[in-house]
């Protein structure tokens, strides 16, 4: 039929087909015309039910939307409280850090004190056995001076004396003086 050439006759032939087979479904359908309107009105309810459903989506939707507001303002409040903690856990740390430094300072300052107080009790040591000597060699210098002057008193220089023992009680206020610093190390 591709090969003939589409003409007026033709054309008729073909909508008297097409139209009166429409017209035999027509007559078919005329018993269940009561049956189609059912059908379409239990449709019309079914339509009514999806309307009150695709209501109660909306209020849904609605509720939801308000949801993720709220937790979009709260998941703010929480970035913004967890930048603030780690902002404050970051100026602890600095300051642990920065006590760690005056600790360490501070260890390395008292061994250095320790160290220098050893050697001044050496130094006090050496000085007190000084001392001890001096005021050996004093009595003796008394001693010699005592039986000089019993022997003859003329030599007996008392201004000498009282010189030398002035410079004695001196050596010994210092003496005492560099014991305290000691004991107070």
């Amino acid at each position: 039929m591709a090969d003939q050439p589409l003409t007026l006759a033709v054309f008729e032939e073909f909508e008297r087909r097409l139209f009166g087979r429409l017209d035999g479904i027509d007559s078919r359908l005329g018993g269940h015309d009561g049956r189609l309107d059912r059908i379409d009105g239990r449709l019309e309810g079914h339509d009514q039910k999806f309307v009150a459903i695709a209501g109660q989506f909306d209020l849904v939707a609605r509720r939801f939307d308000a949801a993720d507001r709220r937790f979009d303002e709260l998941d703010a409040r929480i970035d913004a409280r967890s930048d603030q903690a780690a902002a404050q856990i970051d100026a602890v740390l600095h300051r642990l850090l920065s006590l760690e430094d005056e600790v360490t300072a501070i260890r390395e300052g008292l061994a250095r004190v320790e160290r220098e107080t050893e050697g001044l009790r050496t130094r006090v040591a050496g000085v007190e056995t000084a001392v001890l000597r001096l005021d050996e060699r004093l009595s003796r210098v008394e001693k010699r001076l005592d039986d000089l002057m019993a022997a003859e008193p003329r030599y007996a220089l008392r201004a000498e004396v009282q010189e030398l023992r002035t410079r004695v009680e001196t050596l010994q206020t210092r003496i005492d003086s560099l014991e305290g610093r000691v004991d107070r190390s």
